[in-house]
């Protein structure tokens, strides 16, 4: 095992397991949190070396993932998607690349995601357009998670002139015209959900990293094998509880498919087999604590709450018939 190997564990284990409970009871994840995981280089997994990063090869990127959602998955799932930020502003042109990008992989600036504005996308709830010398955001990202914990958000949102046109933008949290709506989440509720307005919010073109047509963005697989990293971590979590070694024979299975598949209908089955493996994993924790189980007081609890939220999150329409089939 690397030192990052063992400081991956030390910080899932006895720094975010260990307040997972309460994490979830008040609804608030710690600062300390976020600065230990920035302390640790985490921020900078996918950034490159000369920008300050660790640029770690993608099955390690998973496995830290895996590993630091198995601990709390509230703070996992707020600190991975910063990662989609530092992908964007790596590939970005030189001005953006120079301004944000050693702040990302330092942690000294956090990011988010608003991409849900792009949904549905024959009538998208998020628009950019020109206004002036800049750009203008109207309208509405449902699900942006992380408001409060952030400094920046990479949007995605349609391009008024332009309908088949995504515009991928870095927009300032404390920027005005933006509103948040708190969503309260059965789970992971801590990792502070919005539906955020966007009312005439104005970035310059400096703000905006790129522009890629929809079918493009739509037909990306990262995303979609990533989102079942978080749920081998949950599934890890119960195993480890459970001392269970043919649990644990599944899921070194599971994440072998998950690692192998090739984007599209194979992908989206594997990643509902990891959320449906989660979900019985939890079930199984629940069923050997008994009646202790559903104290709040108990991890079986919070990781069942956590497996259901990951069979909805994330979810596209071949990921959601694979998990109905497995369902039924």
């Amino acid at each position: 095992m690397s030192a990052l190997e063992r400081e991956v564990a030390r910080l899932a284990d006895d720094l975010l397991f260990e307040r997972a409970l309460d994490v979830d009871a008040r609804d608030e994840i710690p600062r300390g949190h976020f600065d230990a995981l920035a302390a640790a280089g985490l921020y900078g997994i996918e950034g490159p070396r000369d920008a300050g990063g660790l640029d770690l090869d993608v099955v390690t990127r998973r496995r830290i993932r895996e590993r630091l959602a198995g601990g709390c998955l509230s703070t996992a799932f707020v600190w991975a998607q910063h990662h989609g930020a530092v992908r964007c502003v790596r590939a970005a042109p030189a001005p953006i690349r120079d301004l944000w990008l050693q702040r990302l992989c330092s942690g000294q600036a956090r990011a988010g995601l608003a991409l849900a504005g792009l949904i549905p996308a024959p009538a998208p709830l998020l628009r950019i357009e020109r206004r002036g010398l800049g750009w203008a955001l109207d309208g509405s990202s449902p699900m942006v998670t992380g408001w409060g914990y952030l400094d920046v958000l990479l949007v995605a949102a349609r391009v008024h002139s332009e309908p088949d046109a995504v515009a991928f933008a870095l927009v300032d949290t404390s920027l005005p015209g933006l509103r948040a709506q708190p969503r309260r989440l059965a789970a992971c509720n801590a990792a502070r959900t919005v539906q955020l307005r966007f009312d005439g919010v104005k970035i310059g073109d400096d703000d905006v990293v790129e522009t890629l047509d929809l079918p493009a963005w739509a037909a990306a697989g990262e995303g979609v094998r990533l989102n079942g990293v978080l749920a081998i971590g949950v599934a890890e979590r119960c195993a480890r509880l459970l001392a269970s070694d043919s649990l644990h024979a599944e899921i070194a299975t599971a994440r072998d498919a998950l690692d192998a598949a090739a984007d599209g209908d194979e992908l989206a089955q594997v990643r509902a087999d990891a959320a449906l493996l989660a979900m019985r994993a939890a079930s199984t924790l629940v069923v050997a604590r008994g009646s202790a189980a559903v104290d709040m007081c108990e991890h079986a609890q919070r990781l069942a709450r956590e497996a259901i939220f990951l069979l909805a999150f994330g979810q596209r329409p071949a990921i959601k018939e694979a998990l109905l089939r497995g369902l039924a």
